[in-house]
């Protein structure tokens, strides 16, 4: 089977789950991806942030900045 045929047909099956069922939204399960699994809300009903996610992308910013700095020093 070719690439193209596998996503359309992956594509095809994606939009028959949503229309079975259609409470179940993208933007859902990309919330509970990035939500704090212990304590997802905090006592005044905002998100907290998976803290995990949080110091992966403290550590990738800062990465990329330290890449930016010596890429700039070198020229």
């Amino acid at each position: 089977m070719k690439a193209n045929a596998q996503l359309g047909e992956m594509h095809d099956r994606l939009i028959d789950c949503y229309m079975q069922n259609p409470k179940r939204r993208f933007s859902d399960a990309l919330l509970r991806l990035v939500e704090d699994p212990l304590k997802p809300r905090d006592e005044d009903g905002r998100l907290r942030v998976n803290p995990i996610l949080l110091l992966l992308a403290i550590v990738f910013a800062l990465a990329f900045g330290m890449f930016l700095v010596f890429s700039m020093v070198q020229s």
